[in-house]
């Protein structure tokens, strides 16, 4: 009765085995196919984060973009501005430049004109018929004139400067030529005792000036214009002895020598040595 048990048995528990092979397969699959899903879909969880986080690095960094865009236009500009203000600065340097040429050269100007005139105001050093002095700008300006209208004929206006001169200045360095031109000028006019007169005034005053050699002849040739020959030839005479070695005694020796006797006999006089 066992036996034929487990002989109905076996067949069921076959049948069941083979049931149970044919389901574990199918449902191995199926575990493995979750296991699948589940990674896929932690995979593409991880994606999305991957890519909220890289959006989000984008992001920032966007931003960072943004501002840095900002910060260098705002540099820019205020590059601008300074070139503006560096031009304009610039500009002005130049425009300030200029003025202070301009200035500086002005002031030259002045100072060029203010020292010409103190120059002119000053008194200069001058040498003149073998004397040094000083005189002032306008007196020398009037001696120069006076002497340049009598060397142009015009005696009259030469003498009326030079005793205007010497009116105005009595010790003036002058004094000596103006005497001497001033007996020039009365001779030039005929006026032979007035130029006798300041030829005169030269010998006596100055008679080691190097004019005065001449004037003591021009007195002699006054004296012949007036006709007085013995009062010429007392002039001539001194020019010889006074002054030897000048060329106006050299000239006063030849005339000497022309003139006529003036003694009582006729004869004529040996000229002065």
């Amino acid at each position: 009765m066992a036996q034929s048990l487990i002989a109905r048995l076996c067949p069921l528990a076959l049948a069941f085995a083979t049931l149970l092979g044919s389901v574990g397969p199918a449902q191995a699959g199926l575990f493995e196919d979750d296991e699948a899903r589940r990674a896929i879909l932690d995979l593409r969880q991880q994606r999305t984060q991957d890519a909220d986080a890289l959006a989000a690095k984008l992001a920032a960094l966007t931003a960072q973009i943004d501002q840095l865009k900002r910060s260098l236009l705002d540099m820019n500009a205020q590059v601008e501005l300074l070139r503006s203000d560096a031009a304009k600065q610039k500009g002005a340097e130049e425009v300030l430049a200029r003025d202070l040429a301009e200035v500086q050269r002005h002031q030259k100007d002045m100072q060029s004109s203010v020292d010409e005139r103190v120059r002119k105001l000053e008194p200069q050093s001058i040498t003149l018929d073998g004397k040094t002095f000083k005189v002032d700008a306008d007196e020398k300006r009037d001696f120069d004139e006076a002497v340049g209208r009598l060397r142009g004929a015009d005696f009259a206006g030469g003498a009326a400067g030079l005793q205007g001169l010497l009116q105005r200045n009595p010790n003036t360095g002058y004094k000596e030529s103006i005497r001497y031109w001033l007996g020039n000028a009365h001779y030039g006019l005929r006026e032979y005792k007035e130029a006798i007169a300041a030829f005169k005034t030269l010998v006596d005053q100055s008679p080691d000036h190097s004019r005065a050699p001449e004037a003591l002849l021009s007195i002699a040739n006054c004296q012949v214009e007036l006709k007085d020959n013995e009062a010429a030839r007392k002039s001539l005479e001194q020019v010889v002895k006074q002054y030897p070695q000048s060329e106006a005694a050299a000239t006063a020796r030849d005339r000497l020598l022309t003139m006529p006797a003036a003694n009582a006999g006729g004869k004529p006089r040996k000229a002065a040595k």
